[in-house]
């Protein structure tokens, strides 16, 4: 088994220069023909480019880096590449879901005496292939902290900015018709409407506890509580999991506002719409671990 990773030189806060070392640890436990690549790239679209050379030199791939850069790379490279992951970033909900341990070197152990998974994911508007998607709060927040960068302001306080700017003060509820499958439903003054694979989100909080990532369903949770409920409901995600919001599952779901809202896919900002589109890619993501 031949494996190559592709890492991102701009996740998470370490230099370059430490993560080509750590990556250079896990390459030695992974074997001496394990390739490393990504780190002298500096654009996205050179990165993609890095992933897309590699992916045909290695039987696994493994992006090393945080969530939007692992949803980058399904949305670059064919169904029928096989990857791994290496988290890098900040949040990095997928260690979680993928239940992987804290060390890059224990995870590059993993890795090496791992098996294949075939797990799902979500197509997005027929379009964009996610794990994890969602329409209103998360998005605003997104789009909130894009508008600060562009103006000067970086790093957490650019985040925690956006954060309190959607929680405490403009941000507008709006009443989602959601279509599960065949079950059509409204939600009013909704908050956010998550479409998701996984449980998680970033920092281990089970937001929506009952998502599976081979289970070929997709998972909702509709959430138009008020601002006490909604910080309760971010507690309970750090110890059993959620249980606030509505709850459903199914093959394809449909979200439609009167009033056009932000949607984001794996962290990334995606766009701005009245309607969303989201189906189940059943086996679409060949995992190794």
């Amino acid at each position: 088994m031949k494996f190559g990773i592709i890492a991102n030189p701009k996740s998470g806060a370490t230099s370059v220069a430490r993560k080509a070392e750590t990556l250079r640890k896990a390459s030695q436990i992974l074997g001496g023909d394990t390739v490393l690549a990504g780190l002298d790239t500096t654009s996205r679209e050179e990165f993609l480019l890095c992933a897309q050379d590699l992916a045909e030199k290695v039987d696994v791939m493994i992006v090393a880096g945080g969530d939007g850069t692992f949803s980058d790379i399904i949305n670059a490279v064919g169904s029928d590449v096989t990857l791994s992951y290496m988290p890098l970033g900040s949040g990095c909900a997928l260690r979680y879901a993928l239940d992987l341990p804290p060390q890059v070197t224990r995870i590059a152990r993993q890795i090496r005496d791992g098996r294949l998974h075939d797990l799902d994911l979500i197509l997005c508007d027929e379009s964009v292939k996610a794990f994890m998607a969602s329409v209103g709060l998360e998005a605003d927040i997104l789009h909130r902290r894009e508008t600060l960068q562009a103006g000067g302001v970086r790093g957490p306080h650019a985040y925690a900015m956006a954060t309190f700017g959607s929680f405490f003060a403009d941000l507008e509820r709006t009443d989602m018709t959601i279509t599960v499958d065949d079950r059509t439903f409204v939600v009013p003054g909704a908050v956010t409407a998550i479409v998701t694979k996984i449980a998680y989100y970033g920092y281990n909080m089970k937001i929506v506890p009952d998502a599976v990532f081979d289970d070929r369903r997709l998972h909702l949770l509709a959430i138009n509580s008020g601002w006490a409920e909604l910080v309760q409901s971010l507690a309970t995600s750090f110890m059993e999991g959620n249980r606030f919001g509505r709850h459903e599952k199914g093959r394809q779901i449909r979200i439609a506002m009167s009033q056009p809202r932000h949607a984001q896919t794996d962290g990334n900002l995606y766009r701005q719409g009245t309607e969303f589109n989201f189906r189940v890619l059943p086996r679409a993501l060949k995992m190794w671990y």
